[in-house]
Order: structure tokens, then sequence, then C-alpha cells
């Protein structure tokens, strides 16, 4: 049996405090239930990737896309036959951060993580299973280098 590929594009939403907002899965969630996770989805067919990540941004926040600063390690992954390519984008968005608009069959809260709290994003994930935690990792480390490079 061949294996499907699926492209999903995923935002790290820095706020002024450069900390990334995540949201977490409800229990009822069939992958990752009660999972810390990034804003976005799949990409559908005929749909470019920014495209999807903007519908997706809209779509779990409220929020729009407003920029990209820049592109992060693509990460592949993989659930039963189904393996994915995560492109996962640091980015700006149009909407006040104080108030998203969450998709709440979905997901049961969200959270700003900084190094301080960036441990909680490994609740109910396996010990392989850190691609949430290496992500905000990776973009808090490109957030510091931007702000100590312009400051």
């Amino acid at each position: 049996m061949t294996s499907k590929k699926q492209i999903v594009a995923s935002a790290l939403i820095p706020d002024s405090l450069g900390r990334i907002f995540v949201q977490k899965r409800t229990m009822t969630r069939r992958l990752f239930p009660g999972c810390w996770d990034l804003i976005g989805g799949h990409v559908d067919e005929g749909e470019d990737v920014l495209s999807a990540l903007n519908r997706e941004i809209e779509e779990e926040t409220g929020w729009k896309l407003k920029s990209v600063i820049e592109e992060l390690t693509t990460k592949p992954w993989r659930s039963g036959e189904t393996e994915y390519e995560e492109r996962q984008f640091i980015v700006t968005i149009d909407g006040d951060l104080e108030r998203p608009s969450l998709e709440t069959a979905k997901v049961s809260e969200g959270l700003w993580v900084d190094r301080k709290n960036i441990e909680r994003l490994k609740e109910n994930r396996e010990p392989g299973d850190q691609l949430i935690y290496d992500s905000v990792l990776e973009a808090l480390d490109v957030l510091e280098k931007r702000r100590s490079s312009t400051g």
C-alpha cells in the first residue's frame, strides 16, 4: 500500500514580548488529543501554502496573516499511512492578540509560550514526539537573534 503525502501549513505567531501562541487540542480530536499545537492545517488541493496559512489563521483565531517573517525548517512526520510535510512560518498578523476567536469544538485553550513555560508543550506527547516543542524553540531562537541584531 502506498502512503499518501499531505502538506501542512503552520503559523508561529509572536506577540510584542516575543512569546509564541499555541492552542491545546480537545481530548476528542483523533490526532494528538489534549496536545498543544500550532495554528495551521492541511493545504487543500489547488491551494498554495500561504493561502492555506492565511485561511487556517483566520479559521482558528479570527486573525489575518499580515506578513511572513521567516520560514522555518520543514518538518516531516507521519500518522498511519499518511506522510506529512509541515511547512512552518513565523508571521505577523492583523487582529487583537489579546482576543483570539478559538474554535472551541476543536481547541480547549490558548497559551503564549516563552522559555519560562515551554516545557508545557510536552504535555500529553510521547517522548519522541516533540515537534511542537522543537518548532517553538526554533522560533524563539530566530526571534531572539533578530532582536539582538536589530537592537
